[in-house]
């Protein structure tokens, strides 16, 4: 058997991304048993904490949370150089003649989104327990629908955003079957209605066929539908989100309160992740100041200050890996270094999903709900959400009320900077928000190291750079990915 499963291993080795979507021949040789397919599961469709930086945050470079710092090391200085270029948004950011060959963003998740189907097209036939095997077909659909839904999200328009039915999205390659197609992309709409019905296909696989798991590494059914949610979100169908939220906090309501919690920990912490419905690795940084070069922006530290009322908001305390640690050579008043909110045992985790989001979710659908029907029970229950989650954060937090708001764009205005300030720093939230909230106009200042010179990089309002590049090599292999 392990002979069998380490040449299945090799065949799939040799299919990444670009031979995926060529369709390069495959090995035929299957596993046998539902325990040979959790193993090719762990290891082909869930990404590795190699890979967890990239659906996590790498897409924080983009936004408005990052600012330009000026760093001394050589080092340093080559990486922040290369970095730059993501920085700028610049065409060439992942190419060998601008800041470098990098398909990452493209690749990974395709790779992924392979090893889903191989357990899709496989997995019946296995022997073994049946609720488990279920169980493993329900994961593979919602990883499968979070893999496109993370490539949409790179590198086609948002879903609000003209006719998604005409914008171009990815390819949706559903099998792993050999064929002589060069892959066009689907639509922005008909990559999310496969998101959609991967993930609820999924959830219903896994609510069926429960399992009790001992580590947040693996999807359950409430993540799934807790990522629906965030997906609906994206869809402005603001009763599929709330459906979404209820179907886990009606079973699953609980928060980490932070104002007790002690300060080593933090919310997706091995130690304390009562909220994690799944939680998405990466490998630890040998040396944080890695990221000396861009640490997060005043701008955002700034949102944690905004209420003025004497509160003190736990996600933001230095030394607390559930909000933000400062660098060793950047002095407290002068801002915040880098986000982390939890570690295991040789990762950080920046991303998956948790019930803080469900929260968070639910209230912006209400509200968006209220300003649509100005029936005020709608915008009492979003307040309610954003009360609960509020009350398990700031020290010293006092409920707001409907009054506090003298517009609806007020009540508005404030859930989402609610969002800003739990969802930061994982999960590319921040980018995939700015995308869907308008796509709005960010100033980005580069500190040559050097002489201090300041040169301001502008991403224009609805710029078309918030779609993030398919890299030239790509498209090189498939002329058909080229937009028309």
């Amino acid at each position: 058997m392990k002979s069998r499963l380490f040449i299945l291993f090799l065949a799939l080795s040799f299919v990444r991304c670009n031979d995926f979507l060529e369709e390069k021949s495959q090995d035929e040789i299957r596993p046998s048993t539902v325990t040979d397919m959790s193993k090719i599961m762990e290891s082909e469709a869930y990404f590795s904490i190699g890979e967890g930086a990239l659906f996590n945050r790498k897409t924080d470079i983009f936004t408005d949370d990052i600012t330009c710092a000026v760093v001394e090391d050589v080092s340093y200085q080559i990486q922040k150089e290369q970095d730059h270029w993501r920085y700028r948004w610049d065409a060439k950011m992942f190419d060998e003649g601008g800041g470098g060959e990098d398909l990452s963003f493209w690749k990974i998740p395709y790779e992924r989104i392979k090893g889903c189907n191989v357990v899709l097209e496989y997995v019946d036939g296995m022997q073994g327990d049946e609720m488990r095997r279920e169980h493993l077909k329900g994961e593979a659909y919602a990883l499968r629908g979070f893999y496109y839904y993370m490539l949409v999200n790179f590198f086609g328009l948002p879903y609000n955003y003209g006719d998604p039915t005409q914008n171009l999205g990815v390819p949706l390659k559903l099998v792993s079957g050999v064929t002589a197609e060069l892959f066009v992309r689907n639509t922005v709409a008909e990559c999310y209605a496969q998101i959609v019905k991967d993930l609820e296909l999924g959830a219903e696989l896994m609510e069926k066929n429960k399992e009790v798991h001992q580590t947040k590494l693996h999807l359950t059914y409430l993540a799934a539908h807790a990522l629906l949610s965030r997906v609906y979100l994206h869809m402005e169908n603001w009763n599929k989100v709330i459906e979404s939220a209820d179907a886990v906090l009606n079973e699953y309501p609980e928060l980490l309160d932070m104002k007790t919690t002690p300060s080593s920990s933090g919310v997706y912490d091995e130690r304390s992740n009562v909220e994690v419905l799944w939680a998405g690795p990466e490998k630890a940084l040998d040396q944080p100041d890695q990221l000396a070069a861009y640490p997060n922006s005043m701008d955002l530290s700034s949102v944690y200050d905004i209420d003025n009322d004497g509160s003190t908001d736990k996600r933001r305390e230095s030394g607390k890996t559930s909000s933000f640690l400062h660098n060793s050579w950047m002095a407290p008043e002068l801002g915040y270094f880098y986000v982390y909110k939890g570690w295991g045992n040789l990762y950080y985790t920046n991303g998956g999903v948790r019930t803080a989001e469900a929260y968070i979710n639910r209230a912006e659908a209400y509200i968006r709900k209220y300003i649509e029907s100005k029936n005020r029970e709608e915008a009492q229950r979003g307040l309610d959400d954003l009360n609960t989650l509020r009350n398990h954060r700031i020290v010293g937090n006092v409920d707001k009320v409907l009054e506090d708001f003298t517009t609806s764009e007020e009540l508005l205005n404030f859930c989402l900077r609610e969002r800003r300030r739990e969802l930061c720093g994982e999960a590319n939230h921040r980018w995939f928000d700015l995308r869907r909230l308008g796509m709005p106009e960010i100033k980005h200042i580069y500190v040559d190291d050097q002489n201090g010179h300041q040169t301001v990089h502008t991403l224009q309002k609805e710029d078309p750079r918030y779609v993030l590049p398919i890299p030239e090599r790509v498209i090189e292999k498939n002329p058909n990915l080229r937009e028309k």
